[in-house]
């Protein structure tokens, strides 16, 4: 929806082909919603203080906030001290914390297997709801004179570009042209918790990678998810439930104050589109075939960015970042930071 909108903007005649109308399985529907700049990539930065600021200055949607807090262990000490200088000299607001003034900040957490933490807490991370930033970009295009045809099946059109962002299925439409897109459905547990302890609305959305499990405030409760309760299929989307109990000992090792007494209200599981070579997004394209995919998460939080580099591309403008190293053929780099 975002590269619809971007090249209507540009007075360029716009038809979405979208077999199911409720979107009920697209990733971004299924994610948590969350926005952040605390990437081990340079590109992942940029293209996500473009995305946020864009969320935050021109579309209607609601922004929470709350900041991210990411913590890291003694053996990731080298990729923490390399990503959050690269983060700070690209203009982010990522502040680092020892753990002694971790749990000044944050008393809620277990910090004795902590090396270090990043976090921010000026506003320029946090979440979205994810339907509310897709129906801006769908009615935005739209009443930009895009036109949307809501079928399935074999059809033909005339066109000047084809433009495929399926998620983890773009390689399964790709193939219609003999592309080859190494990407992959990866299956993620959402779980809706509530606590008998205190709520905190304001904390930020705390992404542990020692252990591996995430979580944030969500109404009265909290969702969370689990990076070890995964798994590579792209056709069930129920919940994995039996992933719970490793998912409470994570949050528990993590925060027991928070989460000694905890009950499961509901859960949804949802696909990342997880590019297998490197977990980096592939946005390329063969000839008139456009594609971008592979985010392996991150595709809502970086769509508006994706959207503008795309139509940059199929109009053949200079583009506004340096996509060289999300090419489908190219040497891989590794983002790091997947939760």
């Amino acid at each position: 929806m975002s590269t619809a909108y971007h090249l209507t903007i540009q007075n360029i005649d716009v038809t979405v082909f979208e077999k199911d109308k409720t979107f009920e399985k697209a990733s971004f529907g299924l994610s948590c919603g969350g926005t952040r700049c605390q990437f081990f990539t340079r590109e992942n930065i940029l293209l996500s203080q473009y995305s946020i600021d864009f969320i935050k200055n021109q579309t209607s949607v609601d922004f929470t906030p709350n900041g991210y807090l990411m913590l890291f262990g003694e053996d990731q000490q080298e990729d923490f001290k390399y990503s959050t200088v690269l983060q700070q000299e690209l203009g982010a607001t990522t502040k680092i914390a020892t753990p002694d003034q971790l749990k000044e900040l944050y008393p809620w957490i277990t910090v004795d297997d902590i090396y270090s933490a990043c976090y921010t807490d000026d506003g320029s991370e946090g979440w979205i709801d994810p339907y509310s930033l897709h129906t801006w970009f769908k009615n935005e295009a739209r009443s930009l004179g895009a036109k949307f045809i809501w079928e399935d099946g074999i059809q033909q059109h005339d066109c000047d570009a084809i433009v495929i962002t399926a998620g983890c299925w773009t390689g399964q439409v790709a193939k219609q042209w003999n592309i080859d897109i190494p990407v992959k459905g990866h299956k993620h547990t959402v779980y809706v918790i509530s606590t008998e302890s205190e709520h905190i609305p304001t904390m930020p959305l705390v992404a542990d990678l020692i252990t591996g499990v995430y979580w944030r405030p969500e109404g009265k409760g909290y969702i969370t998810g689990y990076e070890g309760n995964s798994e590579w299929d792209s056709e069930n989307f129920e919940p994995n439930w039996d992933k719970w109990q490793e998912t409470w000992e994570k949050l528990y090792h993590r925060s027991p104050s928070l989460f000694e007494a905890v009950k499961t209200e509901n859960a949804w599981a949802g696909l990342y589109d997880t590019n297998v070579v490197d977990s980096n997004a592939i946005i390329d394209h063969v000839d008139n075939i456009y594609f971008a995919t592979g985010f392996t998460g991150r595709g809502l939080m970086q769509s508006p960015a994706v959207g503008l580099s795309l139509s940059n591309m199929i109009l053949g403008e200079i583009p506004k970042f340096n996509l060289d190293n999300y090419k489908l053929n190219r040497e891989p780099f590794v983002e790091k930071y997947v939760i």
